[in-house]
């Protein structure tokens, strides 16, 4: 019988899906002691975009929570995650070294294991960067994430899934992840296929979340393919938008024959106290979804969908979503259909949201679509709709950075430390970057915007003229007035 291994992200992607990564520290470390008994390959903490919440909204030491699950685990490597491209912000803005810095942090504060995110697959970033997690003993599981578009076809992945080869000396595992639901049963056994034919032995996770209700199938069509470590979550923080629950698919897969060395008694009380934490703080406890074929048409990650659903609420505008949504499915087609997940899903998101509650399509273009549209993060899968490019391309700001590398366009470790504080230490100045207008203790204060000089036409009285909009913790300005 083969064995099951699995990945915990209760305290990672579930709560970032269901929660919105407000998951207080304080509600993981009386049960963080039983984490290290369930005998989990591994479990994820969150990465940069979650301490920008921790630090922004929580007032917490984001560092702190590291230290503490580190030494309630000893056993059990703590997996931390990162883009390659930057720490916490959807635009390309962090230089190399600052990445590598906080690698390096990391795991002097207990990470043993990184979730790299690098969904365009970028060889020479990509390979600069897991040099240095491997320098410092950590290991590396790079991400292969699935999404469905004209352009994304079996040869697609083939290609993807070859070019992590090309750096296998420093890729430990590959995580095949759907963050929005898209898989079905017969497209994991494809997709398995073509990747198990590609990967020449690389050893391969399985990572799914229920936002159309097929992931548990697929993990199970996943295991019988050959995947031997699965990432799922502890029931009250499963299904909705999350990911499978850990319990269902251990029953499963031991129905089918399977072996796992997991606690079950261990998990069950891991299970109940975060049932009592969500009952105490009127937190949301994840249900099965049902099939929704909407959901596989605009394929927003859960956790992005709900932040959207509480920002338009906020504003008035809460029977909006499905405009958004709709106009989101527009975009991504108008913008070479970028894979939906981080940070495409956001710059595909936050230029639909300008588009609905402005009432103009493309009026204002966020400097993050503008270095898409420019290739700043490497050059876009699918054509860029000829309309759309000729509008960004005729912009200020795509003018000034028209031929401008990308390094050139990010300040360096040392004026950053400079501009933030030569006496702070490396961890906080770390801190200080991925929150921006951090200043001192306690957590940064919103971002601010102006007004514009006039109300567009059709929003509801009382509607401000301009506010931040936050995604997974990044702060947007959004004007939804017009200039006169």
């Amino acid at each position: 019988m083969d064995t099951i291994e699995f990945v915990d992200q209760t305290i990672r992607d579930a709560q970032q899906s269901l929660w919105a990564f407000l998951m207080r520290t304080d509600m993981i470390e009386p049960i963080a002691p039983l984490l290290d008994q369930v005998g989990y390959k591994a479990v994820a903490t969150v990465g940069s975009h979650g301490y920008v919440v921790q630090a922004r909204h929580l007032g917490e030491d984001p560092w702190e929570r590291v230290r503490m699950l580190s030494r309630a685990l000893p056993r059990t490597p703590l997996r931390g995650s990162y883009m390659t491209t930057s720490l916490a912000s959807f635009e390309i803005d962090t230089p190399r070294d600052v990445i590598a810095l906080w690698i390096r942090r990391s795991v002097a504060n207990g990470i043993r294991s990184f979730w790299i995110c690098d969904y365009q697959h970028h060889p020479e970033r990509f390979h600069d960067l897991a040099q240095v997690v491997k320098a410092e003993g950590a290991e590396v599981v790079t991400t292969l994430v699935y999404t469905v578009s004209p352009i994304h076809d079996d040869a697609f992945f083939a290609r993807q899934t070859r070019k992590i080869v090309e750096v296998r000396d420093c890729v430990d595992a590959i995580m095949i992840e759907d963050p929005t639901g898209g898989l079905t049963p017969e497209r994991t056994r494809r997709l398995l296929s073509v990747v198990s034919a590609s990967c020449e032995g690389i050893p391969l996770e399985f990572h799914a979340h229920c936002a159309s209700g097929l992931a548990p199938l697929c993990y199970l069509e996943a295991i019988e393919q050959g995947v031997r470590t699965v990432h799922t979550a502890v029931a009250p923080l499963a299904n909705g938008t999350s990911l499978p629950s850990t319990e269902s698919i251990l029953r499963n897969v031991r129905r089918l024959g399977y072996r796992t060395s997991l606690d079950e008694e261990a998990l069950a009380t891991i299970s109940e106290h975060f049932r009592a934490v969500a009952e105490r703080e009127g937190l949301p406890i994840g249900v099965p979804q049902d099939y929704d074929v909407f959901q596989q048409a605009h394929q927003v990650p859960g956790g992005m969908i709900a932040n959207l659903r509480r920002q338009l609420g906020e504003l008035g505008m809460e029977s909006r979503l499905d405009e958004v949504l709709e106009e989101m499915i527009v975009v991504r087609r108008e913008l070479g259909y970028p894979v939906m997940g981080t940070p495409y899903s956001q710059i595909v998101g936050v230029q639909a949201f300008e588009n609905v509650v402005s009432g103009e399509r493309y009026g204002r273009v966020p400097n993050a679509v503008v270095k898409y549209v420019l290739g700043f993060y490497g050059e876009p899968e699918g054509p860029i709709d000829q309309d759309v490019l000729d509008r960004v391309l005729a912009l200020p700001e795509a003018q000034a950075l028209a031929g401008v590398a990308l390094d050139e366009t990010l300040r360096t470790l040392a004026e950053l430390r400079e501009e933030h504080g030569p006496e702070l230490s490396d961890d906080e100045l770390l801190v200080r970057i991925l929150v921006r207008g951090r200043r001192g203790g306690g957590p940064a204060s919103q971002a601010k915007t102006s007004p514009a000089p006039a109300r567009a036409p059709g929003l509801p009285a009382g509607l401000p003229l301009a506010f931040a909009l936050e995604v997974d913790g990044e702060v947007f300005r959004v004007k939804v007035g017009q200039a006169s």
